[in-house]
């Protein structure tokens, strides 16, 4: 599965809690604690927009991993 760009709006999504989704990929359930939490401390867009090139920019360079790809999977369909 092609990673979606980081300005998709499913990845602010998610860092903004706005959705939440069980995943299964470990290293992506402990950046996106991290993350949600700074989104919390500063909600202003530059702020969501560059957590949400990490959470993104996590997941394309782990896309061969089968947790990785169940995750993507779940959010992107």
């Amino acid at each position: 599965m092609q990673v979606p760009a980081a300005t998709n709006q499913a990845w602010s999504d998610i860092i903004t809690a706005k959705k939440t989704y069980a995943l299964k990929f470990l290293a992506a359930k402990i950046l996106l604690g991290r993350l949600i939490a700074s989104v919390n401390l500063d909600p202003s867009p530059d702020n969501v927009q560059a957590c949400a090139a990490q959470l993104q920019g996590l997941f394309a360079k782990n896309t061969a991993i089968p947790s990785a790809k169940e995750d993507l999977a779940t959010i992107f369909g």
